[in-house]
């Protein structure tokens, strides 16, 4: 692989934050980086699904474990399928009109890009591509994830929550890719830490 430059991808400042136009059927825009996140490259914070407090992989004082999780007892999303603005980390993090996406615009940017596996800046990532516009795109380092203790998988694959519970009360659903260019649309339990993307729209 090529060490590559992340070009210049945005046309719209929204909020202090690029919003980039992949020409996508709902015209959802997507943020150029994640949550927390200083560049395009940069991993970011790390999130429990309806949390809005992000940590930069494990600490002292946030493992990423079912016992910490702030939903586990009194679950106000036991009969709600989606999150909340005030525990919608994006929009509580990036403020504006940002959110986190919802399972529908997470399988809308699966199916209308193309993927690749780059590194950016020493760091590996997948590219999503506008089918349309190939000059259009975002990059989604492989960040990996935070779970009972222990940051597993970076630079082999990312994870992005949604905003969308999962049909089980446990779970979420979010956006996965690989080192092995792979990207699918899945579910994992809220307690787990993964990055957050927002979106306008």
């Amino acid at each position: 692989d090529k060490n590559k430059v992340l070009p210049f991808v945005s046309n719209l400042d929204a909020n202090g934050y690029n919003a980039v136009d992949l020409d996508l059927p709902s015209g959802t825009l997507w943020c150029d980086r994640n949550v927390g996140a200083k560049s395009p490259e940069d991993y970011g914070l790390y999130f429990a699904w309806g949390e809005t407090e992000g940590y930069v992989g494990v600490t002292e004082d946030k493992s990423f474990c079912e016992t910490d999780y702030k939903w586990l007892r009194n679950d106000k999303y036991s009969n709600k399928e989606m999150l909340d603005l005030e525990d919608d980390a994006a929009y509580v993090n990036m403020g504006g009109d940002w959110h986190m996406p919802t399972d529908k615009q997470i399988q809308e940017l699966i199916d209308n890009t193309f993927h690749d596996v780059e590194v950016v800046n020493g760091k590996r990532g997948m590219r999503y591509i506008s089918k349309k516009d190939t000059s259009k795109s975002i990059f989604v380092p492989f960040a990996g994830d935070c779970n009972d203790g222990y940051h597993y998988g970076v630079g082999y694959y990312g994870i992005c929550w949604s905003s969308s519970r999962s049909s089980s009360v446990d779970l979420g659903y979010y956006l996965y890719c690989d080192n092995n260019g792979g990207t699918l649309f899945s579910y994992g339990y809220r307690y787990c830490g993964f990055s957050v993307r927002g979106v306008l729209g």
